[in-house]
């Protein structure tokens, strides 16, 4: 159930809804049923237009990055550990890529290392591995763990585990490691747009044996001012926020049929 959510987020994606339609439109235009194929025509450059949007980013990221409000390293409470969920950054492949990367949720990482800074917790769990194809490549929990040691965590504070793939696994594979360091109460990291659905998951993995989560959102995208023209123009961004929103929200959908 869990995979047939992940695929529901692609169907989902606008992309694949308009090359969709545009294939749609060539079918009826080969069959010389012109109005029909300037109506799927025309949808698809609709919906591309509308999905490219700043102001339509904005409104569709920001209703779920709400759900966690932002906080201060420094207003948190103490807990027992430090949880970074992977997905932040890219692990090394040498000799193409001699080191790991920054990807766009790398702020999940520096947040970490500020928690642990901040005296929030004594241990920082990281969880996260390779996608499949990928396995000669550095597992990403060790490359955050390398990036952690370069923040100022020592490395006797950190403990990983790299063996998951997504959401639903890191839940199910790091439970063992947080036990292991007697944790309990946990500050749980990992990007707001992310943030409900990890929750979600987490809270339902974690059914039989429940621990707290305090929600830790980081890599929150600031909206762009409303009064401006450009939140009218399309952008290659925009489409990508509205991608990744409609993936989380395919994603809580499947959750919620799985409850």
């Amino acid at each position: 159930m869990f995979e047939i959510a992940k695929v529901a987020g692609y169907l989902l994606s606008p992309l694949t809804v308009v090359l969709a339609l545009g294939l749609l439109a060539m079918v009826f235009a080969a069959r010389r049923k012109a109005r029909r194929a300037l109506v799927c025509g025309a949808a698809a450059l609709a919906l591309l237009w509308v999905a490219s949007l700043p102001i339509v980013a904005e409104a569709l990221v920001a209703s779920i990055e709400s759900r966690y409000p932002a906080r201060p390293a420094a207003s948190m409470p103490r807990a027992d550990a430090i949880l970074v969920l992977g997905g932040a950054l890219g692990g090394a492949w040498p000799p193409l890529q001699p080191t790991f990367t920054l990807g766009p949720s790398a702020g999940r990482v520096w947040e970490a290392a500020a928690l642990y800074r901040a005296g929030k917790a004594p241990w920082v769990v990281i969880s996260g591995g390779n996608q499949p194809g990928t396995e000669a490549q550095q597992a990403e929990g060790d490359a955050i763990a390398q990036m952690l040691t370069v923040l100022g965590v020592p490395a006797q504070a950190i403990r990983r585990e790299t063996a998951s793939r997504n959401t639903w696994e890191n839940a199910a594979n790091v439970r063992s490691v947080l036990r292991a360091v007697g944790a309990k109460r946990i500050l749980f990291v990992t990007s707001a747009l992310h943030m409900p659905r990890a929750v979600k998951t987490f809270e339902m993995v974690w059914a039989q044996e429940p621990v707290e989560l305090i929600a830790y959102p980081t890599d929150i995208q600031v909206p762009a001012s409303t009064q401006s023209l450009k939140v009218w123009l399309p952008s290659l961004e925009s489409l990508l926020g509205v991608t990744k929103a409609l993936k989380e929200i395919a994603g809580m959908w499947g959750l919620a049929i799985m409850h």
